[in-house]
């Protein structure tokens, strides 16, 4: 199996596996793991679908830590944000639309594009 594996000059080390799914249902993810040289660690459960938030919050904090400035911000316009109210309200809440449902509903509206997944033909 894959993994990828960093060890600093403390002999410390950031190990990261894929996690062996016990069901075929349950969602991929990832383990990453630190340990101190010895047998003390800990431990955090990465699902793929929220690794993009975790690698940019990663490089938001490796910017700051260089002396970069966070990635700005802006304040959406009435015009989007008109759109994403009525891209939300118009979604059929009978169905129990999903979280990526109501996501891409907004996307949309603002005509944003999500990135692109992985192994997906673009």
């Amino acid at each position: 199996m894959n993994r990828f594996e960093y060890t600093d000059e403390y002999d410390q080390r950031l190990r990261i596996t894929p996690v062996e799914r016990e069901h075929p249902d349950e969602a991929p993810a990832l383990w990453f793991e630190t340990t101190d040289g010895g047998f003390r660690g800990t431990s955090v459960k990465v699902p793929l679908g929220r690794l993009e938030e975790a690698i940019a919050g990663q490089r938001d904090m490796a910017r700051q830590a260089g002396g970069a400035a966070a990635a700005p911000r802006r304040r959406l316009t009435e015009l989007e944000h008109e759109a994403a109210w009525h891209a939300i309200d118009g979604l059929d809440w009978e169905a129990y639309p999903d979280a990526d449902t109501v996501l891409n509903a907004v996307l949309r509206a603002l005509d944003i594009d999500p990135p692109a997944v992985k192994g997906a033909g673009a």
